[in-house]
């Protein structure tokens, strides 16, 4: 039997470089290898290492028009054109027919991208009489919608390595269909959905296989990159956060051996970058202590970069802990702030202290960590003075400041008794500012993520001593880059005015709020870089 395992390209205003790998996949084919040696998986990524296409923007997603109006040359520019990152359909149609596959297994991941997930399930169903599965996160939190199309004849609900293996035994005719686990199939017109049962024990699912994924394609500063997992589930129940429909309540790590054993193996493929991707990756300090000792003592010249792009919770972080990342190979730490007031994060049920952050945020910049701290602007129940609180405050620490205007996806508890449409599917993304609340507007989200650019970018400057805003003002720079923002905020400065950069010259940003921003700079008093230096911000707007 051949099995193709597909990840979809996705549509959006951008795309991020490298966290693209399709782990879930990889695993699902080694599981399949392990237990059915006869079957032939192929995994085909349509998403990474293909080049971008423009194309129309979604019906919508039409209101974004007027925030991403042009192509913004600078620093703190965010989006203007809406692309294709991937695999054009049409060639993914053809290969696909070409391969003659038994089977079809297609991700769908993310709530916004549910449409170009389901064109190749439509396309595949066009061109060959085969069965098409797909599952996912967005497959797990509206099941009944996926199953419901016409082209897809089963889903998968939750994790997918012992489903998926049980699947392939009942094509093969060795189970009866009713006792494949956490399987929706169709019924004489009606949708059946079989018990949702747990997977197989964490430290039995074998290393997933990346053959067959060209490793060019998975890059970072030249290295080559390797994805890794190990835990699943969050034991924190965030009320944003819908990663429990998919991994249930039940949070597992894998043995410290084991994990040491396929970074072993990914090094000798010639990997030498490892992402963590867990939800929780620090949440058992002392294991994950060990951890970082054995690849002190595996990797002792840092032979290997490790990463983990998904965030930390600072709340298991420890100075311990931190130098032993340090010595690891750690080079960045993403830490998970969300929010520095304490109510937010009561209502978000989320463990909360910023004396810890604060402790954490000093360790990690005494030791050269990169740091990025991460808001989430516009939780539910947030109010605007207290975004502008969270970004003043990080605007004072030696952090890059990584800001996601909130949305809503299906199944998270936030999400509870609402009843969301396709169109929210589409917009449940950052670059949709789709937020709605009484307390705050679009413009204001917009504001302050453009606001998060323009501290971003002070941050950056190369600078030896403490100085003040309008000293750089005042400045003569060389960099262009750094040129054409300084000229920016000259403007907004003396005309109350911040303008995109076009190749046709300056333009108005109509959109943003100069008042609002003055109040977070006068929040803020001051920005430290990344260096440690410090801008003093009070007199920028002193007129």
């Amino acid at each position: 039997m051949k099995i193709v395992l597909v990840q979809p390209p996705i549509r959006d205003f951008y795309d991020t470089d490298i966290r693209l790998q399709p782990i879930g996949l990889c695993y699902i084919k080694s599981a399949i290898n392990k237990y059915l040696p006869e079957a032939d998986v192929l995994i085909r990524d349509y998403h990474a290492g293909y080049s971008r296409k423009t194309v129309p923007l979604p019906e919508e997603l039409s209101f974004l028009k007027e925030y991403y109006p042009v192509a913004d040359k600078s620093p703190f520019s965010t989006f203007h054109q809406y692309y294709h990152f991937g695999e054009s359909f049409d060639r993914i149609e053809a290969e696909i027919n070409d391969i003659a596959p038994d089977l079809v297994g297609i991700s769908s991941l993310f709530t916004p991208y549910y449409r170009e997930a389901h064109e190749i399930a439509e396309r595949v169903k066009k061109r060959l009489d085969v069965p098409v599965i797909m599952g996912g996160a967005h497959v797990s939190a509206v099941p009944h919608d996926v199953l419901g199309l016409p082209y897809i004849d089963y889903v998968i609900l939750g994790e997918g390595e012992r489903p998926m293996v049980e699947f392939v035994r009942f094509l093969l005719g060795h189970m009866k269909r009713e006792d494949v686990s956490n399987l929706g199939y169709k019924k004489d017109g009606l949708l059946c959905f079989n018990p949702v049962r747990v997977n197989y024990p964490i430290h039995e699912l074998p290393i997933p296989d990346l053959s067959g994924l060209p490793s060019e394609r998975y890059q970072r500063a030249g290295n080559s990159l390797a994805f890794m997992i190990t835990s699943r589930g969050c034991p924190q129940r965030c009320s944003f956060c819908s990663v429990h429909t998919t991994f249930g309540n039940n949070y597992r790590r894998r043995p410290v051996e084991h994990i040491i054993e396929e970074i072993k193996q990914r090094y000798r493929e010639g990997r030498r970058m490892i992402d963590f991707e867990d939800d929780n990756l620090t949440f058992y300090k002392d294991e994950f202590k060990d951890l970082c000792q054995r690849l002190i003592d595996l990797f002792p010249e840092k032979e290997m970069e490790f990463a983990a792009m998904n965030g930390i919770s600072y709340m298991s972080l420890d100075d311990e802990l931190l130098e032993l990342m340090s010595r690891a190979g750690f080079s960045h730490v993403n830490l998970a702030l969300v929010s520095s007031d304490k109510i937010v994060h009561e209502t978000a049920q989320r463990p909360y202290s910023l004396d810890a952050y604060t402790r954490v945020v000093s360790k990690a910049f005494q030791l050269g960590l990169k740091i990025v701290s991460y808001q989430i602007l516009g939780l539910p129940h947030e109010s605007l003075p207290a975004m502008i609180q969270t970004l003043a405050f990080n605007s004072r620490l030696p952090v890059l400041l990584g800001a996601s205007p909130f949305y809503i996806t299906p199944k998270s508890p936030v999400a509870a008794g609402m009843n969301l449409t396709h169109e929210d599917y589409v917009r449940a993304r950052l670059t949709a500012m789709a937020a709605d609340s009484d307390l705050f507007t679009r413009d204001d989200i917009y504001t302050l993520f453009i606001a998060t650019r323009i501290i971003n970018f002070l941050k950056g400057l190369d600078i030896t001593d403490d100085t003040d805003m309008n000293a750089l003002m005042n400045q003569s720079w060389s960099d262009k880059r750094v040129k054409t923002g300084i000229e920016l905020l000259r403007g907004l400065r003396e005309q109350g005015v911040l303008c995109f950069s076009t190749s046709k010259g300056d333009i108005e940003n109509e959109k943003f709020n100069t008042e609002l921003f003055r109040h977070v700079i006068r929040k803020a008093e001051y920005i430290t870089c990344q260096n440690g230096m410090r801008i003093a911000a009070g007199g920028f707007f002193s007129n």
